[in-house]
């Protein structure tokens, strides 16, 4: 008499066993391939945020430096642009304050009377001054309409020059009067200096 299961009854056949030793290592690979797969999304979820700006052309800047460097193609074209100007300046300094211009003032033989030791002095000497190399062209026009004038001027102040102005070393005082006087006489003062060559003086 064949044995019937009794309901409710758990007896594992051949055959049940048989395919629970099959999807056992299946069931393994599945879970193992899931948490690969796990692990992968974590990771990318934590990577892909710093990852993605790098695709930006260029990440967000401070307010702050994005005006800076707004400024600073403006500054360079203006340093750019100011060169030029900055060597005009100084151009224009070295014409002005720069190598002067030597020009010739005349011949003067002086005769002047001293009451005091009643003797005459011979006075002769020729006379230059100097004139920045901008200014020649002006001083020239000036000293032409002005010559008689100016003559006369350095004519009177030599010969009422005291005897200690006549011996001083470097005819301070003198020089003084003269470019003085010859400035006002140009109406503006285009004279620099005053030089004297080939100056003696003779007393009789």
């Amino acid at each position: 008499m064949a044995n019937k299961p009794i309901p409710g009854s758990t007896i594992d056949t051949p055959q049940s066993t048989s395919s629970g030793r099959v999807l056992g290592p299946k069931l393994k690979i599945a879970a193992f391939i899931l948490g690969v797969a796990a692990i992968e999304w974590v990771v990318a979820y934590f990577y892909l945020p710093s990852v993605a700006p790098a695709t930006n052309t260029a990440p967000d800047k401070p307010a702050a430096e994005t005006a800076h460097e707004a400024e600073a193609p403006a500054e360079a074209d203006s340093d750019h642009h100011a060169a030029p100007e900055g060597l005009a300046s100084h151009a224009g300094s070295t014409k002005s304050h720069g190598s002067m211009q030597e020009v010739d003032l005349g011949e003067f033989t002086v005769t002047a009377y001293q009451p005091v030791s009643s003797s005459t002095l011979f006075i002769s000497f020729h006379l230059y001054g100097s004139v920045t190399e901008r200014q020649t062209e002006e001083f020239a026009k000036r000293l032409d309409d002005n010559k008689h004038r100016i003559r006369d001027n350095i004519i009177v102040i030599v010969r009422s020059a005291e005897i200690t102005d006549l011996t001083d070393a470097g005819l301070g005082l003198i020089k003084r009067r003269i470019l003085e006087t010859t400035n006002k006489a140009l109406g503006k003062p285009l004279l620099q200096g005053v030089m004297f060559s080939e100056f003696s003086f003779v007393e009789q």
